[in-house]
């Protein structure tokens, strides 16, 4: 910012009332000390009125901050000369005023809107940073290699202009000192790195990306990330929202519009905020995006954020700070920034948001996310600046997930919409009406309960006709049976069938059920394939038929049958021979 100011006024040919001050070389301990200062140097400009003139103050935040009830007067005081001296009732037309400031939400209004001109100088991109880091290719071919360019511009993430240029300066100057080949690796990039992101107050959450890249070598080092965890998503439009869950182990990438979210699963080291580091970085490579901001509990911690006023104060200025990029990346780790309660009653046992404000202030924050998508059209312009605010929520309690997917409207993946489409296709199909294949009794699924269903698990025999039967074909011979009993019997000759259940020997249409369970298919036959368009009522006959002890059952009683009766009937096989069993239980 300072070297930007100098540079302006060089350019301009402006001349400066005083060397640039900062703003606690403004501020006296005396009253009036201040602005009887500050009043000088403006007035300076009174004496060539035929130039233009301007005064630099940096940090200009401390000389101009807030005014509300917790301000001292002294400042008060100050704030007042310097708003009559600019377009006020004092005002020096040939002067001009650069100010600059890290906390602009701190800064007094009335004076930011006679600021005229507002420039907003933020860390420099992936591809700015590569720029900046090409001379490197010059020293060295064989030590500085595309890859290695690629290596730093990554570990470089959130490095300020002034820092790549420290550390491209200590790497020339390094290069001295390591002249073996193969002499200056990785390593050592790494502690040059970490040096230049202290000294310029670069940190990457609480601590350096260089840093937490040595404690974790493959975040950075790892081949195939790349192409892996590239956010370039060529035939889709993300809606800037992704969603890591910790405990399904999911990464889910939000797309715009009607389109289903895009589910990837985590890697096997993948279980923290840092171990994800990797795929935040090449993710926000493949996308140019200048700025990544972890925001959990070490990052409040760092700027001594306890209370709910400094936290939302701190939030502030850094979601500001992000949205004047055109492309930035706000990372939550909602755990270690929602707190729980549990109240473990004799009752029941129920879980709570205790900072319900905090959650509220993220969660709608949340919502903010966007990718702008280029314009397709006559008035498409080349150097088109398109906003990307991507926000990434890591999350791993089943109830912060839940609540949060609901609250923001996450939308859900295929899968997820498929799972509800079954869903909803099992729950109306619980609540239409069925005739049991067991019992033939009609019955709604969900009301049904144990002791609905009285059954037999075996097949009807004729005792006469020697031969197994259907339920159909019992059905007709008992009926034909009753209306010969009840319409009169002319036939001499005609005896009714002796039909009797194989499961429990009972006779067919006078004993009861011998089983009793619940409505549906048997227990061996859930799970199985079954075809559509198959009767459930044949499937189930064609199972009770393979019953092997109904099988036995009939094959003993027959041997204890009158003799005189057991005789082929037609020509039709006998149940007593062996071969017959065998085709029973086909």
């Amino acid at each position: 910012k300072s070297e930007i100011l100098k540079r302006a006024a060089i350019f301009a040919g402006i001349t400066m009332t005083t060397v640039a001050l900062a703003a606690g070389e403004l501020n006296r301990p005396y009253v009036g000390e201040t602005e009887r200062l500050l009043a000088d140097i403006m007035y300076r400009s009174n004496t060539i009125p035929f130039l233009i003139c301007a005064m630099t103050i940096d940090e200009i935040d401390g000389l101009v901050p807030r005014r509300d009830n917790n301000a001292q007067q002294s400042k008060v005081d100050g704030i007042s000369v310097l708003l009559s001296h600019i377009e006020g009732v004092k005002n020096i037309p040939n002067l001009i005023v650069f100010g600059a400031t890290n906390r602009r939400n701190m800064m007094d209004e009335a004076f930011l809107r006679r600021m005229q001109a507002k420039c907003f100088v933020g860390r420099p991109s992936p591809h700015i940073r590569k720029k900046m880091l090409a001379p490197l290719l010059c020293k060295d071919l064989k030590v500085f290699t595309a890859n290695r360019i690629d290596f730093l511009v990554k570990v470089t993430t959130n490095f300020s202009g002034a820092a790549v240029g420290a550390l491209k300066s200590s790497i020339i100057v390094a290069m001295d000192q390591y002249r073996e080949p193969d002499s200056l690796t990785d390593k050592v990039l790494l502690e040059l790195a970490d040096n230049a992101a202290r000294e310029f107050s670069c940190w990457f959450g609480i601590g350096t990306l260089p840093e937490i890249c040595r404690l974790y070598p493959n975040i950075i080092a790892a081949t195939g990330h790349k192409e892996k965890y590239s956010l370039k998503l060529p035939n889709s439009s993300p809606s800037g929202r992704i969603l890591v869950d910790l405990q399904e182990r999911k990464c889910l990438i939000e797309l715009s519009q009607a389109e289903a979210t895009l589910e990837y699963d985590l890697g096997t080291e993948e279980t923290s905020t840092l171990t994800l580091i990797s795929r935040f970085v090449n993710g926000c490579s493949s996308r140019n995006v200048d700025t990544i901001q972890i925001i959990d509990m070490n990052f409040l911690s760092k700027y001594n954020a306890f209370d709910e006023n400094k936290i939302f104060e701190l939030l502030t200025t850094t979601f500001e700070e992000c949205d004047e990029y055109n492309r930035s990346m706000l990372i939550f780790d909602i755990d270690s920034l929602i707190m729980l309660s549990v109240s473990d009653s004799q009752m029941s046992k129920s879980v709570s948001i205790s900072n319900i404000h905090l959650y509220q202030f993220i969660r709608e924050k949340c919502k903010k996310a966007i990718v702008e998508q280029p314009t397709k059209g006559p008035n498409t312009t080349a150097k088109e600046q398109l906003k990307e605010r991507w926000i990434v929520m890591i999350v791993k309690h089943p109830l912060l997930r839940s609540l949060l997917i609901d609250d923001i409207e996450f939308k859900k993946t295929l899968q997820q919409i498929q799972q509800e489409q079954d869903d909803e296709t099992q729950r109306t199909d619980n609540e239409s009406v069925k005739q049991c294949p067991k019992c033939q009794q009609s019955y709604i699924p969900s009301k049904i309960s144990h002791g609905s269903c009285h059954y037999h698990d075996g097949f009807v025999f004729d005792l006469d006709q020697n031969m197994a039967l259907g339920y159909d074909q019992a059905q007709r011979i008992a009926q034909k049976a009753k209306l010969m009993a009840h319409g009169g019997n002319n036939d001499q000759n005609w005896k009714p069938s002796k039909l009797m259940w194989t499961c429990c020997l009972g006779l067919y249409g006078i004993d009861s059920p011998c089983r009793v369970g619940i409505c549906g298919l048997p227990e061996e036959l859930k799970g199985q394939t079954i075809e559509l368009d198959k009767d459930l009522t044949v499937v189930v006959q064609q199972h009770f038929m393979k019953n092997e002890a109904a099988v036995r059952n009939i094959k003993e009683f027959m041997k204890t049958y009158t003799p005189s009766q057991i005789g082929n009937v037609a020509g039709r096989p006998s149940i007593t021979s062996s071969s017959n069993l065998s085709n029973y239980k086909k």
